[in-house]
């Protein structure tokens, strides 16, 4: 039910890290590989950038509108017909992701592990699990999602360590040799799975601390980037540009080259049972979202009257609307990012516009200014920034030098790693800073409250 769901910050940040990086997983990065090459790895600062855009809309909608979602929210703006109108577009755009994910992961199934059995089949039991979730609420999933995502997240890391013996930087190697515009084209690709970001604010209505909550966004965004920037290098040093942008299931392939002695093979079926409980936990969060899209015609608080009726409709529709894999891959690399720019990025900059009047003169903060815990936030947070737009800064001088000199790409590489990884660091210090001083400010009203 919507009234009682309570997240706190380190289960929005990783909800956020599972509900942007496991769909990745499934067709994103061969369409990446295709384009960018060697260069691939370079291809997740710009939408970093746009899932921060989103997050910080997100963050001055829950400051202006406390206890409401999106939906309610463009209703109280836009009115029955107008917000009616937005909210049906954002539950289209919801049944996309619905569509696309589980049609991807049932035919991933049923092509590498499941061979003989009916693609229906897979689908039905899916959907089934998907529905026992949405009799819940949105904390079950987050409180199971604290479990298989942190772990999902340390295998893709160390994926880097297990396939050392497979890998070659030279495969890598002349750094920056693809053209400026195949990588910014590159950077393009992901802003469609990075737009998933967008279904967090179908539970508004579960945040207290607008910039906590931001601060817990920032950091999933940019554990997302690191951990698949991390994921590209392996991929393009261990196969190369040419094999791994012809591979359906690039990642799936990659962890079946790990070979630790012959005792302990078949290590892609250990990634697997991670893995997919983690991209489970995403389906289950847009599953959730629907829901609450739906609900909000009614003004019902209470969404299991449509948990079946919706269950049902996305299995059928998910057959009809994307037959087969290359449809999917096409879907995402291609149609999903114009989606995300022509209808989420307008939304996204009305509802900013709306926010930053509704909110001026409003703002408050959750850290005494002049103490050393907010001169501490205020160093986090401003080198988090100065590193992501490092990283920007980076590439370009790198593609200003790449003739002149071999090294260059080299150092622009060490450079752009060593700046994901400070903000990745920064990022949760400021998350923590900010979660400190709430509970300082909160232990502070109990005692003011316990001496009246």
């Amino acid at each position: 039910m919507i009234h009682k769901q309570v997240v706190n910050h380190r289960q929005i940040a990783w909800l956020v890290g599972s509900v942007l990086m496991t769909g990745m997983m499934i067709n994103l990065l061969r369409s990446v590989v295709q384009v960018a090459r060697m260069d691939a790895w370079f291809s997740q600062i710009l939408p970093i950038f746009y899932a921060l855009f989103i997050a910080y809309v997100l963050s001055g909608l829950v400051e202006a509108y406390p206890g409401k979602n999106i939906f309610e929210i463009l209703f109280i703006i836009g009115g029955k017909w107008i917000g009616g109108a937005i909210n049906l577009l954002i539950l289209f755009y919801i049944w996309i992701i619905l569509a696309i994910d589980i049609k991807g992961v049932a035919d991933f199934l049923h092509i590498s592990l499941l061979p003989t059995t009916p693609l229906e089949v897979i689908l039905l039991v899916f959907v089934l699990l998907m529905m026992y979730y949405g009799k819940t609420s949105l904390e079950v999933a987050a409180r199971v999602n604290e479990f298989y995502f942190p772990l999902y997240f340390i295998m893709c890391i160390s994926l880097y360590f297990l396939l050392g013996n497979e890998y070659n930087v030279e495969r890598l190697e002349p750094i920056l040799t693809s053209s400026l515009d195949r990588i910014v084209v590159s950077n393009f690709l992901p802003i469609g799975v990075y737009g998933d970001i967008f279904l967090i604010g179908a539970f508004l209505h579960a945040i207290v601390e607008p910039r906590l909550f931001y601060a817990a966004m920032k950091h999933g965004i940019i554990i997302v980037g690191f951990g698949t920037t991390i994921m590209l290098l392996v991929l393009l040093g261990v196969m190369g540009f040419i094999i791994a942008g012809r591979l359906n299931f690039p990642i799936y392939i990659l962890v079946q080259q790990i070979h630790v002695t012959d005792f302990l093979d078949r290590v892609e079926m250990i990634l697997f049972s991670v893995w997919f409980p983690a991209f489970t936990i995403k389906v289950i969060v847009a599953y959730l979202a629907f829901l609450v899209g739906v609900g909000s015609f009614g003004g019902q608080r209470h969404y299991n009257t449509f948990n079946a009726p919706c269950g049902w409709f996305i299995v059928v529709s998910s057959i009809f609307g994307f037959p087969n894999v290359a449809h999917i891959d096409q879907f995402i690399s291609y149609s999903l990012p114009m989606i995300v720019l022509v209808f989420q990025f307008p939304l996204a900059l009305f509802l900013l516009i709306h926010v930053r009047r509704k909110n001026k003169g409003r703002e408050q903060s959750l850290i005494p200014e002049g103490t050393k815990l907010y001169r501490f936030y205020r160093s986090m947070m401003w080198i988090t920034t100065v590193c992501l737009s490092g990283c920007v800064i980076v590439i370009l001088i790198g593609d200003f030098f790449k003739d002149k000199s071999a090294v260059g790409g080299v150092v622009t590489a060490v450079v752009y790693i060593a700046l994901l990884i400070l903000a990745l660091l920064t990022s949760y210090g400021e998350m923590q800073a900010l979660n400190h001083g709430k509970q300082k400010l909160g232990r502070a009203k109990q005692a003011g409250s316990f001496r009246q």
